[in-house]
């Protein structure tokens, strides 16, 4: 039992190594890291049972020994693709906004989805093909995630929530949006010019109004 242990552990171990540069992958990736052995992902299974990686859902595993040092925006991007973090999560990211949210709120290009797991609630509302842009590839820990621009995670929101959005002062200032951060002017007309949204062009001008007379 004790040599069968030890042989375990020592399999993990040089799995462990050639994953070191890569701690959270997919299936498809490790299976090219791993193309002579056949049976790696029912050897994955076992190792999740022992505690030695961790599922994050299916085909995308993380080394258990860095759980607690990775930052789950990391995990936004590879959850569901292709995807960035934006809205309210990219607002509070930039100091646009004060509250943190309790989920990280995303963009796709597909389906709306809803991810639940041991690092957090994870979101992904859908905008048209040609408006999935205006983000930004960034990297920690070896780990690359997307994030909206400023300018970019601002137009999301409105876009997004343009029904429930009242365009008052009193909204922006209950929304706590600073004052003082300063949107670059051809990033925001270059996506308006994109989505072509009446009611989110007036929403714009809505907040850029606030943030002028709120000073």
């Amino acid at each position: 039992m004790l040599i069968r242990l030890m042989a375990e552990n020592m399999q993990f171990y040089d799995f462990e190594e050639k994953m070191k540069r890569c701690p959270l992958f997919t299936a498809s990736e490790v299976k090219n890291i791993f193309f002579d052995q056949k049976n790696i992902l029912i050897q994955i299974a076992f190792w999740i049972k022992k505690g030695y990686l961790e599922r994050i859902k299916d085909g995308l595993y993380l080394l258990s020994h860095v759980k607690n040092e990775i930052n789950p925006i990391l995990l936004a991007g590879k959850i569901y693709e292709p995807s960035y973090l934006s809205l309210e999560f990219a607002l509070n990211y930039y100091g646009i906004i004060p509250d943190i949210p309790g989920t990280y709120t995303c963009v796709t290009s597909r389906t709306p989805k809803y991810f639940k797991n041991a690092f957090g609630n994870f979101s992904y509302q859908k905008v048209k093909p040609e408006f999935f842009t205006g983000y930004e590839s960034r990297s920690e820990k070896n780990i690359s995630f997307n994030i909206a621009t400023p300018e970019k995670a601002l137009l999301d929101y409105l876009y997004l929530n343009k029904h429930k959005i009242k365009n008052d002062f009193n909204y922006w200032k209950e929304l706590r949006i600073d004052e003082d951060f300063k949107f670059e002017k051809k990033k925001i007309d270059l996506y308006k010019n994109i989505l072509k949204n009446k009611k989110v062009n007036e929403l714009i001008n809505g907040v850029l109004s606030y943030q002028k007379n709120a000073r």
